[in-house]
Order: C-alpha cells, then structure tokens, then sequence
C-alpha cells in the first residue's frame, strides 16, 4: 500500500472510531447533520466533515465527553496552553501519544544527530512546569534511551544557571551535548555559558528547539557561537502545539530546500505564494494528516483528546518532496552531498511550510504575548488617559541575535508623556502582562528584565503606526 494511501486509510479509521467512541465528537456530528457510515473515502472526509477548533468543538464540551468513551482515564497527564486569546486550556495525552513521541524523536536523534554513534546528553530547556513541551522532550529523550542509546538527559528547564553548571560538569563525559529548548532561551545559555568560561568549541553541541521559527541567519549565528559547521544537521527545529505535541520538524533536506528559496525570493515567492517562510518542516502523514484550506493548516491526529479536521491557526501549506524540489533541482543536487547519507529517509516525507500566526500574537522567548494582554493594561485608570488604546507589538532582534519585545502605543491626542510616566507605563504594563498570562509570567521569573517590553510612545495620528479608516493590526512586523 502507497504512504498517501495508508495515511488516508488511517485517518478515515481514526475519523469513524471517533464518530463513535467519543461522545463529544458523536454529538457535534449530528448537530452538523453527517452521517458517519456515509463518509466512504478521503475525498468525502476533506469535503463533508466539518472543521473543528477551540471554539466551536473544545470548548463546547465537558472535558471528558471529548475523550475516547467520555473516560477522563484514557490518557495519563494532563498539560496545559495559553490558547488562541490567553485563555488556558487543558490537553491530556496517553501511551499512544508519548510513544509517537518516542519514535519521532528516535529518528531525529539517530538519523540526524547520530546518536546510535555518539554517547550524548540531552539538557532539556524547555519549561518544565505545566506546560507540554519539556517534559514530552524529557520523557521522550528517556524512552529513546531506552531502546538501546547510550543518551543521558538533564532537565534544568528554563533555569539558566542550572543549564550551565550541568553542561560544565557532565559535558567531558560525552561525544556530544544536545540543548533542547526555546530558540531565544537556548542563545542566552550559549551567551551566559561563554562568559561563565565554558569553551564550546570543545563540547559538539547540537541545538533542538520548538515553540517558533528561527530564521537561516539565526541559524549560522547561533552555530557559529558554538563553533558547529554542519547546518544541515547541527540546529533542529520542531513544529508543534500544545494541542497535538510534535506536528513535523525540519530535517537536513527540509533546511537546503529553504536555503535554497531563501536565495531567490522571487522564486520564493511564486512557489509558496509569501515572502514570509518562516518554517520549513517534514511530517509522518499516517501520524498526523494534514489539509491546507484557504491558507490555513488543518491536522487530523489521535492526540490525547483526538482532533478531527483540526484549524491549527497557522497559516500555510502542503507540498510534496518532488514539488518542492522541482523548481530548483539542478542547485539541489549540486548541493545533496551535503545532506547524505539519509536523502532517500526524506524524500519518503511531504512537507509542511508556514506562514505564520494571526495577527493578533507576538512572542518573546517563544511565550505568546497577547494583544488582548495589552489591551488590558492601556485601560488602567493611571494611565489610561494618556493613551488611545492603539498598539502594535513586535518581537525584533539586536545585532547580535538577543531576542526583545516591541510594543508601540499611540498617545492621546495632545498628550505629553513625561519621564515619570514612563516609568509608569512600564510598571503596569509588565505587572498586567505577568497577571494574565502564566507563561509570560514564569518567563518573566526566569530572565527578568529581557522579558520586559521596549516601549515606544508614538504622537497622535502617525498613519504608518496607526491607520485610519482600516482594521487595526495588533502585530506590525518589521
């Protein structure tokens, strides 16, 4: 049987056991009038099962009525996201969905960081409170040992000093040093590291991270810090949500390919329709299935809470190896040597591309800040009369690739802004943040003053800050 063929078989399986087993799912057919015995082939999926999201499928339901038999025990641990507008929500996960992360990041570690080769350690960065993404890393990273890899795993979370004193203490016993976190996170270790007198040069770090894009000058940047020279294979980057864990991650081919568009935008722009790539990742169709509609990326998945038809709010599209190679293969295969041995592995796998988000988030540190965040904070009666409400946000980089937090806000008509407002501002601006947002918070907690916002005031009526007459845009990039 063809991989598209058993994708679409498991997904219309997954999809009529779902009509079925979970009551939630069950009901919210019949209120959109399908009946499941006549929805016979992939065609009939993708063109009469409704869409599902946070809003209409999520949060309609009690949380057990939307797991396999309305039985809350199905799955084992429960995390949690910020959600779409900063509103928690609940994501539970089983056996099933941390072996799937065990055999994702079995392929990543052996076939891409050669960890059947190479004794390593694995230093997990990402938070590890009630968030997913550490401790699935970590827990994935043991069950990967456990199958025979000679891997060792620490988990300091988002504690810099920790992360540190680890790779100090335990890197010589190594081959090589995997640093698993947040993009921005895992540059302040590499930063603080090197002050604290650590020679990377003599470690073979590798780099995993998740949470956002990273963009190909990011990219040599950090791997010139630690003297990698591979960018193929040394600097990795995952695609997922809390809603679904692991979606895809990039691969050695995944980067040539974008490498190779990133030096014809034109091109770029024709075959992807943006100049805004800002991810480029391969995925296992028969684990998590995917549509592209009307821009939006549309997953089916047996996650712990089984999402059918899924928006996941990311913006992109589908393509497959050959399609994607086409257009630039005399380059790409003057330039495959550099990703063998292992292309034959990836040509097997479509890939995903993305856009981005919706206009209404920013990150820093891969935590989403929310404009209904700020919004909140503008409307404080200590300074709610110097200011419209109107903001941008924006997360931008310094020259050497420190991470910050942009946000510009039009003044009130006539205002003045005085120093001693200034200061104001900031104090209830970072305080309503940290209240609101629990991620921000934590974030906030841990590296202090480079979570907090650079705050532009803008005059009244600036038109390229603030149009009139248009809906407003929260998020202003570049």
């Amino acid at each position: 049987m063809k991989k598209d063929d058993f994708a679409a078989k498991k997904t219309l399986d997954l999809f009529h056991r779902a009509a079925r087993d979970i009551p939630a799912y069950k009901d919210f057919l019949q209120k959109h009038d399908v009946q499941p015995e006549t929805i016979r082939t992939i065609e009939d999926f993708k063109a009469r099962v409704p869409i599902t999201d946070k809003s209409n499928y999520i949060t309609q339901y009690p949380f057990h009525m939307l797991c396999w038999n309305g039985d809350l025990f199905s799955n084992q641990i429960i995390a949690s996201s910020s959600g779409t507008m900063g509103q928690s929500y609940l994501w539970p996960r089983g056996v099933t969905q941390d072996n799937e992360g065990i055999d994702a990041h079995e392929v990543i570690y052996r076939d891409i960081f050669n960890t059947d080769k190479l004794k390593t350690l694995v230093v997990v960065c990402f938070s590890m409170g009630e968030w997913v993404a550490g401790l699935f890393t970590a827990t994935a990273t043991m069950g990967v040992a456990g199958r025979g890899y000679k891997i060792n795993v620490v988990t300091p979370g988002l504690e810099r000093p920790a992360a540190i004193k680890s790779i100090k203490a335990l890197g010589h016993y190594y081959d090589q040093i995997i640093i698993a976190g947040y993009p921005p996170f895992l540059k302040d270790v590499l930063d603080e590291g090197t002050k604290s007198g650590i020679n990377w040069s003599k470690l073979n770090i590798k780099l995993l991270m998740a949470g956002e894009g990273i963009s190909e000058e990011w990219r040599n940047y950090t791997l010139k810090e630690v003297h990698a020279h591979n960018p193929y294979a040394d600097a990795i980057n995952i695609y997922g949500c809390a809603d679904a864990t692991m979606l895809g991650y990039e691969t050695p081919a995944s980067i040539l390919i974008r490498r190779l568009y990133n030096r014809r935008p034109r091109l770029r722009q024709d075959v992807f329709g943006t100049s805004n790539l800002s991810s480029l990742v391969q995925y296992h169709p028969e684990r998590r299935y995917f549509e592209a509609v009307d821009g939006q990326l549309i997953v089916t998945a047996e996650t712990g809470i089984p999402l059918i038809r899924y928006d996941t709010q990311d913006r992109g599209g589908i393509y497959t190896f050959d399609e994607l190679v086409q257009p630039i293969q005399g380059r790409f295969n003057d330039m495959s040597h550099h990703i063998e041995p292992g292309l034959d592995n990836w040509k097997k796998l479509p890939f995903i591309y993305l856009q981005g988000r919706p206009s209404s988030v920013t990150t820093i540190y891969s935590v989403n800040v929310y404009a209904e965040n700020v919004k909140a904070a503008l409307l404080d009666k200590q300074i709610r009369r110097l200011v419209t409400g109107r903001f941008t946000m924006d997360t931008k980089y310094l020259p050497n690739m420190d991470q910050y937090f942009v946000l510009n806000v039009e003044l009130a008509e006539g205002a003045v802004i005085k120093q001693a407002d200034r200061k104001l501002f900031q104090e209830i601006v970072i305080k309503k943040i940290r209240r609101l947002n629990a991620e921000y918070n934590f974030l906030y907690k841990s590296i202090g003053k480079k979570a907090e916002p650079k705050i532009e005031f803008i005059e009244w009526g600036n038109t390229e800050y603030f149009a009139r007459g248009v809906k407003h845009k929260w998020v202003k990039k570049g």
